[in-house]
């Protein structure tokens, strides 16, 4: 089984999308997917128990049990754990990031944002673990894309050659329990994220 953690050290940064998407777009290319909130705030299990589809099955603990639950996971014949994570928690974030096989940062295209990249990117190599960076909630257009993009690359990290679009199918999908390639398949939204899949999939190997 492997196992990837969406974290960022700034709220808003676009984990708790990329997670669920992500999750279900992993499920779609039949993967056995669970996702595990380790959020105190919980979005995503607020999203679980809004789906009419049982799967993937969405897990609610604290950072001290991941290991327990990503043991469980495996014996239960899982493929693919994906865990959304607490900003500001640097403790947590740490003990998540020595757990997993890759850990994926997002940064929207923000000198806010930008700054708290820093902190991540300390915690992971403190960790010794392989991370990548992804652009999220990106404005359409915006040359603040390319800026950004140019200062993510200097941290030396994989960056996803696509980026994530600020569009409302992604709001419009979660609140009803449903991610963007459930909710609008042949859309953007959707095609963007099973980009970021596939990418993701094979930074795994």
């Amino acid at each position: 089984m492997k196992s990837i953690a969406f974290l960022s050290q700034k709220g808003g940064s676009g984990k708790t999308t990329l997670a669920v998407h992500t999750a279900v777009a992993a499920q779609e290319s039949r993967e056995k997917v669970f996702l595990i909130d380790t959020d105190p705030q919980k979005s995503a299990t607020v999203w679980g128990d809004a789906r009419e589809a049982d799967k993937p099955v969405v897990v609610t603990i604290s950072a001290g049990e991941l290991d327990k639950v990503l043991k469980a996971g495996a014996e239960d014949k899982m493929t693919l754990a994906i865990i959304d994570t607490a900003p500001h928690t640097a403790p947590d974030a740490a003990r998540i990031a020595k757990s997993v096989d890759l850990v994926v940062i997002p940064c929207r295209p923000t000198a806010f944002d930008l700054a708290a990249v820093s902190n991540a990117v300390e915690i992971i190599r403190a960790a010794k673990k392989k991370a990548v960076l992804v652009l999220s909630a990106c404005p359409f257009r915006s040359p603040e894309i390319a800026e950004t993009r140019a200062v993510l690359e200097q941290y030396g990290l994989p960056v996803c050659p696509s980026d994530i679009t600020d569009r409302r199918a992604f709001a419009r999908a979660v609140a009803t329990g449903r991610a963007v390639t459930e909710f609008e398949a042949d859309g953007k939204a959707a095609q963007e994220i099973q980009e970021l899949w596939k990418w993701l999939k094979e930074q795994l190997r």
